[in-house]
């Protein structure tokens, strides 16, 4: 391997730009193989990018949840992200302890309380967009969980933990529910919106590693958001 090329998932597009490039390797956050295949068929979709990594010889590492774990990882990239915006302090603690330092997931003390209404127009533009719980638009915030990609399971373990908030994605109706009961806010960026922080960060790795490394440009949202 002589070229990296960094991204968020390993779909064609990306193989194409990886060929382009004369990169010999993909470090992707999500796998390319999410779930088993029993044969490399392209009339399963899971299997046209495996198939097209192979016809052109291009290699494939998935960091995925190791990557969610790492202090150098997302957890790292997102208070990068916020810290200044929100007034995060440099301490915080474990939304979801994975011992030895690891964890996914961190709970921060804001220097400022904020009101809901005023994080979501601090925030707005550092993700591919914000959906927020209704009613909260005044709520003081004190103490803020943040962990990126999927976060609908961490919501009653962020209120139990004190947390005032939420800011994750792909959360549900039922987690809506819950935060309004509670009387707990969430602030949902989006998947790709909470993760596409991958490919810096992974390239910056990589080239403290002596490796070149670039990140990848060709990729966007899977979804469009109508206003």
């Amino acid at each position: 391997v002589t070229k990296v090329l960094t991204a968020l998932d390993i779909s064609v597009p990306v193989i194409d730009e990886a060929q382009r490039l004369g990169a010999q390797l993909i470090v992707s956050h999500h796998p390319v193989i999410f779930h088993p295949l029993r044969r490399i068929d392209t009339s399963d979709t899971a299997a046209v990018p495996v198939a097209g990594l192979i016809k052109r010889n291009i290699a494939a590492i998935c960091t995925h949840t190791p990557f969610d774990m790492s202090p150098y990882g997302m957890n790292k990239g997102l208070y990068e992200l916020l810290s200044a915006c929100l007034g995060l302090s440099e301490s915080y603690e474990p939304l979801e302890d994975c011992g030895s330092g690891c964890m996914i997931g961190r709970i921060y003390e804001l220097k400022t309380p904020l009101e809901c209404g005023d994080i979501v127009r601090l925030i707005k533009d550092r993700f591919w967009y914000v959906r927020m719980s209704s009613g909260q638009e005044k709520k003081l915030v004190s103490r803020i969980a943040v962990s990126s990609g999927a976060g609908n399971s961490f919501v009653e373990t962020a209120a139990a933990r004190g947390a005032d908030a939420l800011i994750s994605g792909d959360l549900k109706h039922d987690s809506y529910i819950s935060a309004m009961n509670m009387g707990f806010a969430l602030f949902d960026c989006g998947h790709y919106g909470t993760e596409r922080i991958f490919r810096d960060i992974m390239r910056d790795l990589l080239i403290a590693g002596g490796i070149d490394a670039v990140s990848s440009e060709c990729e966007d949202a899977p979804d469009i958001i109508y206003c």
